[in-house]
């Protein structure tokens, strides 16, 4: 039941996560970058549960990407940031925006935990 925001500028990795987390329940909202996530989020009228968000991307980071999505829905969403750089100045980036770094290929397991975390928090919040 969690809406998820993934995104990611390779359409075939938007289309296998989307098919990950539908088969898990999850809404899922995919876009290239933090422009199109924030009109796609606006036109549902809401923040989501969760991004999910690509390091390296045509414009910009994952990081901005996280950054700008929290502004414009002034809510601070969970978030965790895809990359292969397994870089501790990437780790201290994303905790600067308190979000986490999973390494590619990410295991659907951690992913799936994760997101069990962020369920039990929301309705720990309700």
């Amino acid at each position: 039941g969690l809406r998820v925001l993934c995104i990611d500028n390779e359409p075939a990795i938007l289309e296998g996560m989307r098919l990950l987390l539908e088969g898990w329940g999850c809404e899922v909202i995919t876009a290239e970058d933090d422009r199109s996530a924030i009109a796609a989020l606006k036109r549902l009228g809401g923040p989501p549960d969760a991004v999910v968000a690509d390091y390296h991307l045509d414009k910009g980071n994952g990081i901005g990407a996280i950054r700008a999505v929290r502004r414009a829905m002034k809510h601070p969403v969970r978030a965790i940031i895809l990359s292969a750089d397994r870089s501790g100045e990437l780790r201290e980036k994303a905790a600067g925006i308190e979000a986490q770094v999973f390494a590619k290929p990410v295991k659907p397991a951690a992913l799936r935990a994760w997101l069990a975390q962020v369920g039990a928090q929301r309705q720990a919040a309700e």
